[in-house]
């Protein structure tokens, strides 16, 4: 089961549009209950966030709102779609949405800010790899997506992975229980991430 995310100070402070001197000084002041990381870094638990954010009339972000990451699945198949959602939600780890490829599927990437993306590079009216670049410029408006692209062909996959999917498989040869564990450690990876750096700019 993955853990509950954290956030930065940083993050909390764009999120409620003030600076992060004034997130710290709630923090200082127990307004925001905040745990110390070993490098003296200040980390907010989603959900002491989200209680925060609503207890001060804020509007609560999806990515604080909901409790588990959330994976979207894009697929022209059905059963491609059906037994991936099935896979991906068995331990509890994620929430899972599927899409058929379309308008509706680029509006509610938009609108969710999944953290994770699955989709098939070959769908009927959608590049993959021009979907694939779409979102990894529309990071400022969606957030730093995980993408997991799915080909036909292996020679799509290292094309995929420079277009910047950070997992790419051939659907021939894919066993479905082979992406749940990699995209906990991704996802996992993510979350950390924040504290990583900046425990490197401590140290640079």
């Amino acid at each position: 089961m993955l853990g509950d995310r954290e956030f930065t100070t940083e993050e909390i402070a764009q999120i409620c549009g003030v600076s992060r001197p004034a997130v710290v000084d709630w923090i200082t002041r127990g307004t925001l209950r905040a745990r110390l990381t070993e490098g003296g870094h200040r980390r907010v638990s989603r959900a002491v966030l989200s209680e925060f954010l609503r207890a001060q009339g804020y509007r609560v972000p999806r990515e604080v709102a909901r409790e588990r990451p959330l994976v979207f699945v894009i697929d022209d198949e059905g059963a491609w779609r059906a037994s991936l959602e099935e896979s991906l939600s068995r331990d509890g780890d994620f929430d899972v949405e599927t899409f058929a490829p379309g308008t509706e599927m680029l509006l509610a990437v938009g609108e969710y800010k999944p953290d994770v993306v699955v989709f098939d590079l070959r769908m009927p009216g959608v590049d993959g790899y021009q979907l694939l670049d779409a979102l990894r410029d529309a990071r400022d408006e969606v957030g730093e997506l995980i993408l997991v692209a799915l080909g036909t062909h292996d020679d799509e996959l290292p094309i995929a992975r420079r277009h910047g999917a950070q997992l790419a498989f051939a659907k021939a040869r894919m066993k479905l229980d082979e992406l749940h564990p990699q995209l906990v450690k991704l996802v996992s990876d993510e979350q950390r991430r924040p504290m990583l750096q900046h425990a490197h700019e401590r140290t640079a």
